[in-house]
């Protein structure tokens, strides 16, 4: 009886420590408010088209103003040697539906799994963040939130936080503030055939290659990322001429490249803190390689791409406005302060920019440029529990030279919001 009573405790103890070795937290975010948005744009006059505008407004509940709504699950076993496994599955949802957002995805978020180690970093497989989301845009003062007031809405786009699908991601543990990361995420499909001495073969190679560098020690933060998206497909075969009768050989390839920069700043005078950052984009955002990737906003300044759209049929730009074209340009940069008020209260501002154009002679003459200004509050209630206020007024234009026949296109954009978040 003795020895029985000393081998259920020994097992207890034993699964008490498998216990606490392994870890799963279920963990979420409830954001909802009452928001006022209004989008008006208008057209001058021009040579080919009468003047316009049109306007959109929307009042009442908004959701997820301050942050995304999310739920999720993570957890951590210890594997010993300071290794362990982790895993990290997060659902999006809209709060005033109930429905799942990121294209109705069970999670859309993150969906990950993989193994860290406070020696040699951590390495992930599956759906995530690039690595500008770890060193980039937690430096703007409204972060990726807050809509047209943050840097993924408004004037930089998608670059500073974006998800990556079947990639693999490495970041390097901290080195005395330093950090390091790099991510790919890449499409190697080919396949070929042969009959009746018919070749076919269908390839696609394209990929996205994620990368940058942080430091956040005492009151300094900088972050530097880069973006490369790379497109080469090619579709080669034979299809049906009716002009002929018979069925003609095709060669048809895709090709092109998109580079992303974002260098953003951060100083903590601990009375105010200032915020800087500055973008670039070179190639086209709707290239294979992006528009799979869905990253292809440009912010804000998205919304007067439309009116570039090239009409002339001989064009090889037909049907495409200046972002989608390979000389595609645009710059953007921010300027910010936050504010402690009281120990759980912060305010919140910034100024954001950009310039855009688009270098092919087709597109020569068009210039895109956008200014936001944006003031907010958080006030903290607990440790789980905040309320918010923000407001963001974004003027717009696209100038158009004579010889185009378009009128200058300007668009105002404002948005009112109030809300209170729980995290838990």
């Amino acid at each position: 009886m003795k020895k029985a009573l000393q081998s259920i405790v020994l097992l207890g103890a034993a699964t008490g420590v498998a216990q606490a070795a392994t870890s799963v937290t279920l963990y979420g975010l409830v954001d909802g408010g009452i928001g006022y948005t209004k989008t008006k744009i208008t057209q001058n006059e021009a040579k080919y088209t009468a003047r316009g505008w049109a306007q959109e407004r929307k009042v009442g509940m908004v959701n997820g103003i301050l942050n995304g709504n999310r739920w999720g699950l993570k957890g951590t076993e210890d594997l010993g040697n300071g290794t362990s496994a982790i895993f990290q599955l997060e659902s999006g949802f809209d709060l005033g539906t109930g429905e799942s957002k990121q294209d109705g995805r069970l999670f859309g978020r993150k969906a990950i799994i993989g193994l860290t180690g406070d020696s040699w970093g951590t390495l992930t497989l599956g759906r995530q963040y690039n690595v500008a989301d770890d060193v980039v845009s937690g430096i703007d003062p409204f972060g990726t939130g807050v809509l047209q007031a943050g840097v993924v809405d408004g004037a930089f786009g998608d670059s500073p936080s974006a998800r990556m699908d079947n990639s693999i991601k490495y970041m390097t543990p901290d080195f005395g503030g330093f950090k390091f990361g790099i991510a790919y995420s890449g499409s190697h499909k080919k396949s070929s055939s042969e009959i009746d001495e018919k070749e076919t073969e269908k390839r696609d190679t394209s990929n996205w290659l994620s990368t940058g560098l942080g430091f956040d020690n005492g009151p300094v933060s900088v972050g530097l990322s880069y973006d490369r998206f790379r497109t080469d497909i090619r579709n080669r075969g034979y299809k049906f001429d009716p002009l002929v009768g018979e069925e003609v050989p095709f060669d048809k390839k895709t090709k092109g490249t998109t580079h992303m920069w974002n260098l953003f700043g951060a100083y903590d005078f601990e009375v105010v803190k200032l915020h800087l950052g500055y973008g670039l984009i070179r190639g086209s955002v709707a290239s294979s390689a992006v528009t799979e990737a869905k990253v292809g906003s440009i912010g804000l300044n998205g919304a007067l791409a439309g009116f570039t759209t090239v009409m002339d049929p001989d064009s090889k730009f037909h049907g495409l406005n200046y972002t989608e074209a390979n000389g595609f340009r645009q710059q953007s940069w921010m300027v910010g302060l936050s504010a402690p008020v009281s120990d759980t209260g912060t305010v919140l501002f910034s100024y954001q920019g950009n310039k855009s154009k688009n270098t092919n002679e087709d597109f020569d003459g068009i210039k895109g440029k956008l200014n936001i200004f944006s003031v907010g509050y958080v006030q903290g209630l607990s440790k789980r529990t905040r309320v918010y206020a923000a407001a963001s007024y974004g003027v717009g234009k696209m100038k158009f030279d004579e010889k185009l026949g378009t009128g200058n296109v300007k668009l105002k954009s404002t948005l009112i919001g109030v809300g209170l978040q729980h995290r838990f």
